[in-house]
């Protein structure tokens, strides 16, 4: 086989090869772009690999310094990167390519992720930048139906910094045909980075989300587990001054369609996804961020959809089932669809535990101008004008935006008594959700309660086993002054309850009560009521216990759980004797320990000493007593969020 090879050296920092206003035509050639050497092309460059008869004649660059491909006004040239079948791009680290035109890898090879061995060269890297100041550029990957090398498509570090004067135009797309979808980076390297611009995974055209050739969704993928995968500045995006102004920063930096990410447990990611920025409604960036939970990592999808659902009836959020229905409107600015995968290519979606998913939204018609919630028993102007649940704003109120996982009208809001809401409805959070599709769907949005803004004094109560009785604990967030007190109720069935004890208010965050009335292998349902003077009543969550016939040996639980920080350790003893307290991180690290002594009998330890001493997040507890030792789960959550 004879080779016929052309090799291209600039040495010197600042030399450069240029081909005016000609494109740079690669066939069958060797370019060996070396360690800060510039290649400078007015126009594209097209790598092509040729078989003629017996020899083969191949088309490749390996670039260890900087390729910078424009686009000529004069001679009408872009500046394009064409990878023909079978041709090679290999990217080592520190190089970078800056793109003015299309990239168009036509079945051919861009090795930018992991390792390979050509000329004396090892680790792939570097960085591909989508640059241009004239408008939109294409994405668009062809490959054989069969093909699996993944790094023949996977870039490393890809950096949109498109500066077109109209931003309607200021995006990559990645085109309609495309066969494979633009992967970025590793499990460790790898980044996709917003300096100017935007990604547009969807048809400009049509907005038909379906237009790969196999009819499956175009797809951004990130490898890296990193939270440093995707940079986008600000984070979140920024928050307008009022919901009927379009931000010029918020039509900017962020993807239109789809992107899947490579999320690890317990963490949370921003997914900078959006909307046209050339809606006639306006909608622009959205931006979402995900926590999932601590022991299920598996890729996260996110898209934006702008879809807005109709408004639906419910009863007050957060308060008990007898009150009056009221009116809930989701914002009209669109919503998440957040689908959870097994891996970076699966189609199937899991079923997993839900997210806590929390929502930054701006540009509404239908909420109040600042986005702020009105004032208790205020006429809005909004659907359902004020509130006569409260009247005069007599109450200190100030939730009336709630993040919600919602597929039809008749469809309760997920676990209602778990509130987590937002005065302003730029930045709601919600969760955790019991699956991703706790109601059937797996879209998110932010709802105002219009007529019902949401009270600040929910109830959270706990029962657990505590020796032959039941201990029962509520917290308070807060506490006004006319709250006069709180009503216990217990039940069997848990629909009828009767009133079993009264407590006045006492100015505390946390109450507890034990209820000795209560027998072995029976289940017990309980409810707190808190009135005030004024007549109204709020009702807590219904919690529930069970005493087992072994209740009098050694038992304990946290009371309540999760805890923040106040909370007790509830422990009987069959005998009198010490028990020792151990506390570990989740790195398996001792933060306290404490030894008590104590009668036989159930006891309620204070742990606020403790816990005031403790971060934010999950520990292990052991309990030594007389040989034996128990294992707890502590969770401690920031009271503030």
């Amino acid at each position: 086989m004879v080779r016929t090879t052309t090799i291209l050296k600039a040495c010197l920092v600042g030399s450069a090869l240029w081909a005016q206003p000609y494109l740079f035509y690669n066939q069958g050639a060797l370019v060996y772009v070396q360690a800060n050497a510039l290649v400078y092309v007015q126009g594209g460059m097209q790598i092509n690999d040729v078989t003629a008869g017996a020899n083969t004649f191949d088309g490749i660059v390996e670039n260890l310094g900087t390729i910078q491909l424009v686009n000529n006004a004069v001679g009408g040239w872009r500046g394009n990167l064409l990878i023909g079948q079978n041709a090679e791009l290999n990217s080592r680290p520190n190089s970078i390519i800056y793109i003015a035109g299309d990239y168009h890898n036509d079945r051919g090879s861009h090795r930018s992720v992991g390792t390979h061995n050509a000329y004396g060269n090892t680790n792939l890297g570097g960085i591909l930048e989508f640059t241009t100041g004239d408008g939109p550029q294409t994405f668009r990957i062809t490959m054989p139906a069969a093909e699996n090398n993944d790094q023949r498509w996977r870039l490393h570090t890809v950096r949109i910094n498109n500066t077109t004067p109209d931003i309607a135009n200021r995006y990559v797309e990645i085109v309609n045909g495309t066969d494979r979808d633009m992967w970025i980076g590793d499990a460790t390297q790898g980044q996709l980075v917003f300096v100017s611009g935007r990604i547009h995974t969807v048809n400009a055209t049509t907005g038909n989300l379906n237009n790969l050739s196999n009819n499956n969704p175009v797809e951004v993928r990130v490898f890296r587990t990193d939270p440093a995968a995707i940079i986008r500045t600000p984070w979140p995006p920024h928050q307008p001054a009022t919901f009927a102004t379009l931000s010029t920063d918020n039509q900017d930096r962020y993807i239109w369609g789809y992107l899947r990410r490579n999320h690890p447990a317990a963490t949370t990611y921003g997914y900078p996804v959006g909307g046209r920025p050339t809606d006639p409604n306006g909608r622009g960036i959205q931006g979402v961020e995900v926590t999932i939970s601590e022991a299920a990592a598996h890729w996260v999808r996110v898209r934006f959809d702008p879809t807005v659902q109709a408004s639906f009836t419910q009863t007050a959020y957060c308060r008990p089932p007898d009150n009056a229905a009221r009116q809930y409107n989701p914002l009209d600015n669109g919503r998440w669809e957040i689908q959870p995968f097994s891996d970076h290519i699966t189609t199937t979606v899991m079923n997993v535990q839900g997210p806590t998913v929390r929502m930054f939204n701006r540009r509404v018609s239908n909420a109040t101008g600042n986005g702020n919630c009105p004032a208790a028993g205020a006429n809005t102007g909004l659907p359902g004008g004020g509130d006569p649940y409260f009247p005069g704003g007599q109450y200190q109120t100030n939730f009336c935006y709630v993040g919600y996982n919602q597929g039809a009208v008749a469809t309760p809001l997920s676990t209602p008594n778990n509130c987590q809401a937002a005065t302003s409805g730029w930045d709601v959070a919600r969760g955790p959700f019991p699956s991703y599709n706790s109601n059937n769907t797996y879209f998110y949005a932010t709802v105002i309660t219009h007529n019902a803004p949401l009270p600040i004094e929910g109830l959270r109560l706990t029962a657990v086993p505590a020796g032959r009785a039941i201990a029962l604990a509520w917290e308070v967030p807060q506490e006004p002054e006319y709250i006069l007190g709180y009503r216990l109720y217990r039940s069997t069935d848990g629909e009828n309850f009767s009133f079993i004890a009264e407590t006045d208010r006492q100015g505390r965050t946390l109450y507890r009560h034990t209820d000795i009335y209560v027998q072995p292998g029976i289940r017990y349902f309980y409810q707190v009521e808190q009135y005030d003077a004024l007549g109204n009543i709020r009702r807590s969550n219904v919690a529930e216990a069970i005493l087992s016939k072994e209740s009098e040996g050694f038992s304990a639980q946290f009371s309540p759980h999760p805890l923040s920080t106040q909370g007790y350790l509830v422990v009987s003893l069959p005998q009198a004797g010490p028990v020792e307290l151990i506390l570990y991180d989740a790195a398996g690290k001792r933060v306290a320990q404490e030894t008590y002594h104590l009668s036989e009998g159930t006891h309620h330890i204070e742990l606020t000493p403790i816990l005031n001493q403790l971060a934010a997040g999950n520990y292990n507890a052991l309990l030594h007593y007389r040989g034996e030792v128990l294992s707890l789960r502590l969770l401690k959550f920031d009271p503030i969020r």
